[in-house]
């Protein structure tokens, strides 16, 4: 027992090594490039990592990051700064040090994608194709490389659905505690714990009230330091509510429709062979997956549609479609095999 545990454990630290150096190289490229043009939430991370806390008040609160940056580029003592490009414009030490973090977790988030599909009874294989959808995915690049939080909420999305899957209480008081401090959105995503996780929803009631008190008080006291009022990020958040009947409309246009698609890239070939070859494998799909995921579905597509930009909200589904691809691929690997 003791053995399988220790071979799993080195099987998932492999799988981080692996998912670190996928991404290591897009990511280094992104960040040397410092295009932050369509990152203006950037702006904002490294106001707060600077403790300039005079910042859209839908994101001061996001402070996990922002603040393990700083804390990094400070140990670094000045290390970073002089690695910087001749050609970087702005601060390259405190940009690689959300660099460094983000990449970490951002690794993270694709070993947790990947026993993710391996809890679905997927070979190694399989399993691995599925993880390198999300690895390669053009908003994963820019992830791990800008002065972004995405990474920490993609972390928390994987261990809400990792937690479902396999019963893990620890993985799922995890997102309950953490995940209102990666974004405001996890409660989109608290849902599907309350309703569809193996643990009592008394137990769960006074969970999520007791991380609820925890976020209204750090909000509170930080507002109170700031000198910001505390209602404003309240008035902030609703006011994406306008956007819903823009980005309704908006979002079954051809260009937003591809833009989405780009997401997953030419993976999405693999479960459309599949689906042409045997039109059957479409209903045997939907009913080995959880009942859970369409609910999940539903949540990210109502964040698409209360953001400025859906694609970009619609990252957040990439476990689902790893896994769709996944098992996409194991069913053409069975059919070579069988050649």
């Amino acid at each position: 027992m003791v053995g399988r545990k220790n071979a799993i454990q080195k099987e998932h630290l492999m799988i981080f090594w692996l998912c670190l150096a996928v991404i290591a190289g897009p990511a280094i490229a992104a960040l040397f490039a410092n295009n932050l043009t369509y990152y203006p939430d950037c702006k904002t991370y490294l106001g707060i990592a600077h403790f300039d806390f005079n910042q859209s008040p839908v994101r001061r609160y996001r402070v996990i990051i922002p603040f393990a940056a700083a804390a990094l580029n400070y140990i670094s003592g000045g290390l970073f700064a002089r690695l910087s490009p001749s050609y970087f414009d702005g601060d390259f030490s405190m940009s690689f040090s959300f660099f460094i973090i983000n990449s970490l977790l951002t690794a993270w988030a694709g070993q947790l994608i990947y026993r993710y599909c391996k809890s679905f009874g997927l070979d190694k294989f399989s399993s691995i194709s599925g993880t390198l959808v999300f690895l390669t995915c053009r908003y994963t690049a820019a992830t791990a490389a800008y002065p972004l939080v995405d990474s920490l909420f993609m972390v928390v999305v994987a261990i809400t659905l990792l937690g479902i899957k396999l019963k893990h209480t620890n993985l799922i008081l995890t997102a309950i505690f953490l995940g209102p401090f990666a974004k405001e959105s996890f409660i989109f995503i608290a849902p599907l714990i309350l309703f569809f996780s193996h643990l009592p929803k008394l137990k769960l009631l006074l969970f999520f009230a007791l991380s609820g008190i925890l976020v209204f008080s750090f909000r509170y006291g930080l507002d109170a330091l700031t000198l910001k009022p505390f209602t404003g990020s309240i008035r902030a958040d609703l006011a994406h509510l306008y956007l819903l009947k823009h980005n309704a409309r908006k979002l079954f246009s051809f260009y937003t429709l591809f833009k989405i698609a780009m997401n997953i890239g030419l993976w999405g070939l693999a479960p459309l062979i599949c689906w042409v070859r045997r039109p059957a494998l479409i209903k045997e799909s939907v009913y080995s997956l959880d009942k859970y995921l369409a609910w999940f579905l539903v949540s990210v597509l109502f964040q698409m549609l209360l953001s400025g930009s859906m694609e970009r909200m619609f990252y957040i589904a990439m476990p689902l479609f790893c896994v769709i691809i996944a098992f996409s691929v194991a069913e053409l690997k069975s059919k070579i095999q069988q050649v």
